[in-house]
């Protein structure tokens, strides 16, 4: 694998910032709602956005200063006015209307008259949620840290959730949320996003301390399998003892190896195992 190098210095402030969001992708997108002084309701989505501790619940977002005229958005002064914000979590069904709300309309402009999406009155602050997403958190502002003070420049506003809001039908039997019908949207460079529920997989962290890869044999370690494939075998807590029960008729390696990797691939490892070290007495 050869890779190409991108020296920061030598680059445009615009180059960066997609190869930023290509590479760091897909990113969740907080919809974000705030109000001026006025009480002028302002929405606008941000993907640089993640959840950052539990005790305090903190979430942050980061709105850039705007590379083109170097002035700070509407949601960041509305922040630093009021110290409160709602986070909306994008779905599947409002994404154009999403799209819509990235438009830089006036700051006296109220994005939800013109994406027709629909206030939903918080509990603990002013701002208001979109009642057409699934999930909402009311948040009051725990700290803004500026991240250069330049055009291009992020401004990362962490706040604190007061409240979380969740539509009960994405709800299980056990109050967990479902992702498939959480369905969130996920942006990606360019023009391109990501429709989570869409590639959906699970994968479940070992219940115990892995062996690791340094514990596998070395004919296994340096076979055809994949990084993947290796993993789950380096995901067991002990490797099993051989149970020599003559139940495989198999003349070559390149055929165990070939029942290896389905058995893999269907998650069935303590018998993925029984091979491998029926394959070490091959």
């Amino acid at each position: 694998m050869n890779f190409k190098q991108f020296i920061v210095q030598e680059l445009d402030v615009k180059s960066i910032y997609h190869l930023l969001i290509s590479g760091i992708s897909p990113r969740p997108i907080a919809l974000v709602g705030s109000l001026d002084k006025n009480r002028i309701s302002n929405l606008a989505p941000f993907s640089f956005f993640n959840a950052f501790g539990a005790n305090p619940p903190i979430i942050g977002f980061s709105p850039a200063i705007s590379g083109r005229t170097g002035l700070p958005k509407d949601t960041l002064l509305n922040i630093k006015d009021t110290k409160e914000f709602t986070v909306s979590i994008v779905n599947s069904n409002i994404v154009e209307q999403i799209s819509l709300s990235s438009c830089e309309f006036d700051r006296n402009i109220d994005e939800f008259i013109k994406t027709g999406l629909t206030k939903y009155k918080s509990k603990n602050i002013s701002a208001y949620g979109v009642k057409e997403s699934n999930f909402i958190m009311e948040c009051k502002l725990y700290d803004i840290i500026e991240l250069g003070g330049k055009p291009a420049s992020g401004n990362l506003i962490l706040g604190e959730v007061l409240r979380f809001h969740i539509n009960e039908e994405i709800l299980t039997d056990t109050n967990q949320i479902d992702p498939y019908k959480l369905d969130p949207i996920a942006r990606n460079g360019g023009s391109w996003y990501t429709n989570a529920k869409k590639g959906l997989f699970e994968l479940k962290k070992p219940q115990n301390i892995g062996i690791g890869f340094d514990q596998l044999p070395d004919y296994i370690l340096n076979s055809c399998l994949t990084g993947n494939q290796l993993a789950k075998l380096a995901s067991v807590e002990f490797i099993p003892s051989f149970k020599d029960n003559n139940e495989y008729a198999i003349n070559s390696k390149d055929e165990l190896l070939k029942l290896i990797k389905n058995k893999i691939d269907n998650n069935c490892i303590d018998e993925a195992w029984q091979l491998i070290l029926y394959l070490g007495n091959f």
